[in-house]
């Protein structure tokens, strides 16, 4: 009687620790997902308070996220949520040409941290 509960406890257990393998992988994958998005979702928000600095303003920009918070065309300043404080956006923007341009500093290492092609055209 006794070698039977045993074998149902460590089927148990053994079942458990074979769904957590199988999660585990889909989980990281998911988080990656949402780091992509939320840091092309930042991006997108900087290139749109860019894009109206240069039609308010009729100049080129040069300068960080936080000169955009301080001129209230930003409520914050954006980093890159894969790795963590530090990393900072790379931006500009040309007012004759209209081209802006905003890069993630991680964008080497995380190819898909890229502005949609919609947005920049």
């Amino acid at each position: 009687m006794k070698k039977i509960n045993i074998y149902k406890i460590i089927s148990f257990v053994a079942i458990i620790v074979l769904f957590f393998i199988l999660i585990l992988p889909q989980t990281f994958n998911v988080n990656k997902k949402q780091k992509t998005e939320q840091c092309v979702k930042n991006m997108t928000t900087i290139y749109k308070a860019i894009k109206s600095y240069m039609n308010e303003r009729e100049e080129d920009f040069t300068g960080t996220t936080r000169d955009l918070v301080r001129m209230n065309y930003l409520n914050t300043t954006y980093e890159c949520p894969e790795n963590g404080v530090g990393d900072k956006y790379f931006l500009s923007g040309n007012y004759m040409n209209g081209e802006i341009t905003v890069s993630c500093p991680n964008g080497e290492k995380f190819k898909d941290h890229i502005l949609p092609v919609s947005l920049v055209e």
